[in-house]
């Protein structure tokens, strides 16, 4: 089978258009043949003249990305963005580019990392770059609390952009998982804004 059939096969199976086909995986947006919705199917086998077989990855495809600027100007976790949320029993890898500015070059902003179920295991290592060398950060979390993954990154320059890697691993325990990232400034007189196009992904 010459490459252009097998992706018309794989979006006709899939519901998708070739251009949105990964080499390995499609999109399920509806949720056929037990993939869940949202879920990057894996094709498991294909047999000549029969046809292919998927499977659900458990890797959700939709990325989260932050449209308009968050702020906060306090020293509590709010909130950043979301990911989708994950099945349980599964392990996966993820990232985040955060692109993240203060008011103040006396201000900080720590990032930190929240579930909705206790997990196996969380592990998160942050790289920054905020004008000054940090070294590459681990955490591992193994429940619900909201926990810091950077040290309070130091500002440079007042209303100047820098960013945040994440990158992580979750396995995740029977109860399906949702993850979210937060951030707190160190002064209630100075706001930390992540920017928007910043973006999280499971990673198929």
């Amino acid at each position: 089978m010459n490459k252009l059939i097998f992706a018309a096969a794989l979006s006709v199976l899939c519901g998708v258009s070739e251009a949105q086909l990964p080499v390995s995986q499609a999109y399920s947006a509806g949720g056929p043949n037990g993939v869940g919705v949202g879920d990057c199917s894996q094709i498991g086998s294909f047999t000549p003249n029969v046809g292919m077989v998927a499977s659900d990855s458990q890797i959700p495809c939709t990325p989260s990305v932050l449209t308009t600027a968050y702020t906060n100007a306090t020293t509590s976790y709010t909130p950043i963005i979301s990911l989708p949320i994950v099945q349980g029993s599964a392990t996966l890898v993820g990232k985040c580019t955060l692109t993240w500015e203060d008011s103040s070059t006396s201000g900080t902003v720590t990032f930190a990392a929240g579930l909705s179920a206790a997990p196996t295991n969380l592990w998160v290592t942050s790289t920054s770059a905020s004008g000054a060398y940090v070294a590459p950060r681990s955490t591992t979390i193994t429940g619900i609390t909201t926990t810091a993954v950077t040290t309070a990154l130091a500002t440079t320059a007042a209303n100047t952009p820098y960013q945040v890697q994440l990158t992580f691993t979750l396995a995740s325990a029977t109860a399906a998982n949702t993850l979210t990232l937060y951030a707190e400034s160190n002064n209630a007189s100075y706001t930390a804004s992540v920017l928007p196009g910043s973006s999280c992904v499971w990673v198929p």
